[in-house]
């Protein structure tokens, strides 16, 4: 199990950087059409694109950890339903 996730997260970190001159070479092509055009409606919709592409992650981020803390919660809830026994009153007996 350990294997196969030091095995994935090595292949993705492969892909990653062997990606990145990729990257950035899109990065420089966007800088230079920035400069290049006088279009200011290509310059506000380029960086609500970029805000678009650094919200996302975190959004995606805060809605599994929502998600794994409600569960989380719940199910202790349910423990502490099933561990709270009413036992009878000792002087009742």
């Amino acid at each position: 199990m350990v294997a196969h996730a030091l095995r994935t997260v090595a292949a993705v970190t492969v892909a990653v950087g062997a990606s990145a001159s990729t990257l950035m070479a899109q990065c420089a092509m966007c800088k230079s059409s920035v400069e290049t055009t006088d279009n200011s409606a290509f310059v506000f919709a380029l960086r609500d694109g970029i805000y678009l592409m650094l919200v996302t992650p975190y959004l995606i981020a805060a809605a599994i950890a929502v998600g794994v803390y409600l569960r989380w919660r719940k199910r202790t809830r349910q423990g502490r339903a099933a561990a709270t026994v009413k036992l009878p009153h000792p002087r009742l007996n």
